[in-house]
């Protein structure tokens, strides 16, 4: 097994996070110390206090993706064009016509601007 070229910092939990923060918040500990005691990233520390302020509590968005936020990440599905109905074919057709002349026309106003 190969060794890592970076350090792994730790990961905390909400718990943690929490308690972190509010250390830092109540001047218990200022912000440096806490960054170098804890092993956390300047910038990452700031986030944890932000959402602290804002929520209440840090928040964790690790691995709780959602469609919502993001409806149209990844590789487009394919289009399986035998399980389509006529008129949801005809728009299909129509829809690539549009795009087809709107390539031409935006080429052609290309062609003229450098021209």
């Amino acid at each position: 097994m190969r060794e890592r070229k970076t350090r792994k910092h730790p990961q905390y939990t909400i718990e943690e996070k929490n308690k972190i923060v509010k250390a830092y918040l109540s001047q218990e500990m200022r912000m440096i110390e806490v960054t170098k005691f804890y092993d956390v990233n300047k910038g990452v520390f700031q986030r944890w206090i932000k959402q602290f302020r804002q929520f209440g509590t840090a928040v964790d968005g690790r691995g709780k993706a959602n469609k919502s936020k993001a409806p149209h990440k990844g590789r487009p599905r394919k289009i399986d064009l035998e399980s389509m109905t006529k008129e949801e074919l005809i728009e299909y057709i129509k829809v690539g016509e549009e795009i087809k002349k709107t390539v031409a026309y935006l080429s052609k106003q290309r062609k003229n601007i450098t021209s």
